[in-house]
């Protein structure tokens, strides 16, 4: 069998390749994602500042409706994986085990069950919310999160994880 690739280019990738990043969500604190009630926690899994993406576990309290929201710049990615949301006027209902896509710009209303959720979502953009009038009210993008991800360690005594960022 013919070589595809030649040996001096492994040698290479191997010489250049990053070293895979290994952390553990215990080592992670639950970081407040809103404010005021706190409705919403977040643990940082990672920070992409060159594409604007953030990927994060993300815990909303049971029979809670989050502010209505616009995802612009990329998609977004799920895993579902602890109780039941759903989006409003949409008919499914996201339960463990469900992967959810949402194409740029998608708008919705997150609705939670009566019991906690987790969901894992790599997101890429912004988060623009609405108030009832369709205006823009807040914004969050990789480096608001990163912001609440600092202050709350730094807040709480909390060694910030800077390999978070790559």
């Amino acid at each position: 069998m013919r070589q595809l690739i030649k040996d001096s280019v492994v040698q290479l990738a191997e010489q250049l390749q990053l070293p895979e990043k290994v952390i553990h969500q215990d080592d992670l604190p639950w970081v407040p994602f809103d404010e005021g009630e706190m409705n919403c926690y977040f643990k940082p899994l990672r920070f992409d500042l060159s594409t604007g993406t953030w990927t994060y576990l993300f815990r909303i309290k049971p029979n809670k409706r989050l502010t209505r929201h616009r995802h612009t710049g990329g998609s977004v990615i799920g895993y579902h994986l602890k109780g039941q949301w759903r989006y409003e006027g949409r008919d499914w209902i996201a339960t463990p085990g469900t992967f959810i896509f949402e194409p740029p710009g998608d708008i919705h209303t997150l609705i939670t069950g009566d019991e906690e959720v987790e969901t894992l979502f790599i997101l890429g953009g912004a988060l623009q919310y609405f108030d009832e009038k369709n205006q823009i009210i807040g914004q969050d993008d990789v480096y608001t999160v990163l912001k609440k991800y600092r202050d709350y360690c730094a807040e709480h005594g909390i060694s910030i994880r800077e390999e978070l960022i790559y």
